[in-house]
């Protein structure tokens, strides 16, 4: 069974690829630009084969051609630009054509061709400010998308409910928490980069770092995700239609800093005081503690346990990008 990765030149996507392929699938990769050449280095020496296709996900004769020349019978949807709260707002209409028209354009692309399974990252930004409150957010709490980049994600969400129950599409829903580690690099889809890649990349420069007194967030490594993601490609019958994966709890950068001092003798960082700017670059507001991250109760509950507690996954990528460090190279 072939296998469509949307956005596959991300590292949601790279981590998923990596992960079939390693277990003999055929996977094609859809990409508006050619795959990191360290991933594609990676892939061939796996017994799966790889296909890679170029072009729009809002192009829906593309989309359409990729999905009948490979015989697509499961999809995994990533692409998306993930626009931060300081989006310029002149890339407005571009952020909605991609992350809402292309998935629409993809959701009927894959009814026509028959797809089993059509698998939507969407993001746990809908859940808004709920993450800050001391309620706990699960697939229950109701959406509340409070920036350009949520609100388009929450509509992706609802198209592909909408087709599923007006056409019979089978869809499953994810919403997918902070993301780090393995193939995460600047593609510039992104409008910040996560700050442990920051951070593994000052790292591999030797240049000391100053991270923020605040800033824990409930972090998770691409591999569990991506493990999460391919689990739900092939389930046979699902009990739900909506998944929050994530690890579901909060932890500090500094648990990677340590990882890292480690695999690199004589970095220097340290946590900032109160108040102090870090040199590390983040996308929250760092006052504002997370106190309920979006719980992956319902996910483990269902397929057993895929989240590892966060000093294990510090130290596995720490380990890899020192083994990887073409790919935390600033993008020319």
């Amino acid at each position: 069974m072939t296998t469509l990765i949307t956005g596959a030149g991300g590292f949601i996507g790279l981590n998923v690829a990596e992960q079939l392929l390693a277990e003999g699938e055929r996977v094609v990769a859809l990409s508006l630009g050619p795959l990191h050449p360290e991933a594609l280095r990676v892939f061939r020496t796996l017994p799966g084969r790889l296909s890679v296709e170029i072009g729009d996900i809002c192009d829906p004769a593309f989309l359409r051609s990729v999905l009948a020349r490979h015989a697509i019978r499961r999809v995994l949807h990533t692409a998306a630009i993930t626009a931060g709260p300081d989006a310029d707002p002149s890339r407005a209409t571009r952020v909605i054509d991609v992350n809402v028209a292309g998935t629409n354009a993809l959701l009927l692309g894959a009814l026509g061709a028959g797809v089993e399974r059509f698998v939507l990252t969407s993001s746990g930004a809908v859940y808004g400010d709920a993450p800050f409150g001391a309620e706990p957010v699960t697939e229950e709490t109701p959406p509340r998308p409070a920036s350009l980049y949520a609100i388009t994600k929450l509509a992706a969400e609802r198209m592909a409910v909408q087709v599923r129950d007006a056409r019979g599409l089978d869809v499953l829903r994810t919403r997918l928490t902070a993301i780090y580690g393995p193939w995460e690099h600047d593609t510039g889809l992104r409008d910040t980069l996560s700050p442990p890649l920051q951070i593994a990349a000052a790292a591999l420069r030797g240049e000391a770092v100053t991270i923020a007194d605040g800033g824990s967030r409930d972090w998770t490594p691409g591999p569990e995700i991506a493990r999460a993601l391919v689990t739900l490609l092939r389930a046979e019958r699902p009990a739900h239609d909506l998944y929050n994966l994530g690890c579901g709890r909060t932890w500090h950068p500094e648990l990677l800093c340590r990882a890292l001092a480690e695999r690199f003798p004589g970095w220097s960082w340290r946590r900032g005081g109160p108040g102090e700017a870090p040199s590390v670059a983040y996308n929250d507001a760092l006052d504002r503690p997370r106190l309920s991250p979006p719980s992956p109760a319902r996910f483990e509950a269902e397929f057993g346990p895929v989240f590892r507690p966060p000093p294990e996954g510090a130290a596995a990528y720490a380990a890899w990008a020192a083994e990887h460090p073409a790919l935390l190279a600033p993008r020319s």
